[in-house]
């Protein structure tokens, strides 16, 4: 089985027309979407149901704020309520899928909290705290953490050291997880995102979006690739995560 996940930028915008055509054209069985918010999306997941993904799950964000929404070519059921801070709940969703025995957890980490007088990267620890006591409970399981970490290794997934919770990244791959893209693909930078400079100017590169998967699910796991494709074309300012996973064990 294929699963593409993907942060479609602001819940798509006038980029949806764009967006559900560049997600059928991988044809997935399963696909989660992050920076999703409710009122656009409705049509994403219309045109998607309509395409042959009628199953869906999200995290229920409101008004603008971004949140999760995972569509499935087969039954799928929420899991366990999302394990984030309250005010990141809707960046996190647990799902399981029964028809090829495993689960994960579609997350969305931000720096900070809009809206707050939080010093950056408060926040983001507190979600970082959450991920590495939820992979410790799930490391015997087949799971998988999969979305937009704004996160990586310092000199590895961007040029310098400007990474907010690399040692948290670091920590999680310490304790057994395995980081998928690395381990099919080795050593050195592909870019997810880049930062801009004024006018729109492409600046530096970055890969935030990254699959993590349990020792007990890394036996299945046949590949980990991202699609740039999409990106380059301007449907989103990331790149699609792309994982194929045996549906049997051996």
């Amino acid at each position: 089985m294929k699963l593409v996940a993907w942060n479609i930028q602001h819940g798509g915008g006038d980029r949806i027309g764009a967006i559900c055509p560049a997600l059928m054209a991988h044809n997935p069985d399963v696909i989660a979407l992050t920076e999703f918010r409710t009122k656009p999306g409705l049509l994403i997941v219309e045109r998607l149901a309509d395409a042959g993904w009628p199953y869906s799950a999200g995290s229920g964000p409101k008004g603008s704020d971004n949140g999760i929404c995972v569509l499935s070519r087969n039954p799928l059921r929420p899991g366990l309520a999302g394990e984030a801070p309250q005010e990141n709940v809707a960046r996190w969703l647990n799902i399981d899928l029964p028809g090829h025995r495993f689960g994960f957890a579609a997350v969305h980490i931000l720096t900070s909290v809009p809206g707050t007088s939080e010093r950056p990267g408060v926040a983001k620890t507190r979600f970082w705290d959450a991920i590495l006591r939820s992979a410790l409970g799930r490391q015997s399981a087949p799971f998988m953490f999969i979305g937009d970490f704004n996160t990586g290794r310092h000199q590895e997934d961007e040029l310098g050291k400007t990474f907010v919770c690399a040692d948290h990244f670091g920590r999680l791959t310490a304790s057994g997880w395995i980081d998928a893209w690395r381990h099919f693909n080795g050593s050195g930078l592909e870019a997810t995102w880049y930062s801009r400079f004024p006018g729109g100017r492409q600046g530096n590169p970055f890969r935030p979006d990254h699959a993590f998967v349990s020792p007990a699910l890394l036996p299945r796991v046949r590949n980990c690739y991202y699609s740039h494709t999409e990106r380059e074309a301007g449907i989103s300012d990331h790149s699609m995560i792309v994982v194929e996973i045996d549906c049997e064990v051996g």
